[in-house]
């Protein structure tokens, strides 16, 4: 019951930052992000903020997961490609939220947690692949939209590839100034792409 209290007090905090998306919110309610923190933060679970894991990680912060997967515009029929499986509290998100979620991680300790912990939730539309997101998932695949979870300085080309026209990709990047703001492209054809940048994140 307190867990379930705890993210009633979280959604209740997202829509007062402004999310407003009624489908994320209860993909998010659907989750218990306590299966996907470390035991020593589990009371910290249902805080709206990024808690730390295992290789250096995150398991990012519940307001910039939420945004940026508001941005995507998802429809139950798409593909998405996630880039940074971490322990796969967003991949659990987004499985509720689109046809198949396909996920990329390149840290094998992660990506075996999160096959666990999304296993634990009997979610079945996952694919997941160890390695580096960077590259894409293949040659001829083609996703609605692409999130990427870690800051890059510049957007991966392979991954432009792999969105299908008028298809989505957000993204943290990193600027020589130091800050970091997330970055919304659409893919208007293969060789214009509509760039738009949002709000600061760290």
């Amino acid at each position: 019951y307190l867990k379930n209290q705890k993210n009633d007090e979280l959604i209740f905090e997202l829509k007062i930052e402004g999310i407003t998306n009624e489908k994320i919110l209860s993909a998010i309610k659907k989750v218990p992000r306590e299966l996907f923190v470390e035991q020593h933060l589990i009371k910290k679970a249902y805080q709206n903020n990024a808690l730390s894991t295992d290789c250096g990680q995150t398991v990012s912060q519940p307001y910039v997961v939420a945004y940026m997967i508001s941005c995507l515009n998802l429809k139950k029929t798409d593909k998405i490609l996630e880039i940074g499986t971490g322990t796969g509290w967003q991949t659990a998100i987004l499985s509720h939220l689109c046809k198949e979620v396909f996920t990329i991680e390149r840290f094998n300790v992660l990506l075996n947690k999160a096959k666990k912990n999304i296993a634990k939730l009997n979610i079945k539309n996952v694919k997941y692949k160890l390695g580096n997101g960077i590259k894409g998932w293949k040659q001829k695949f083609l996703f609605d939209a692409i999130v990427i979870s870690a800051t890059s300085d510049n957007i991966p080309e392979k991954l432009l590839e792999n969105l299908k026209l008028n298809g989505r990709l957000i993204m943290p990047k990193k600027y020589h100034t130091g800050n970091q703001k997330l970055l919304l492209i659409n893919k208007k054809n293969e060789n214009h792409f509509d760039e738009e940048e949002l709000l600061d994140v760290k």
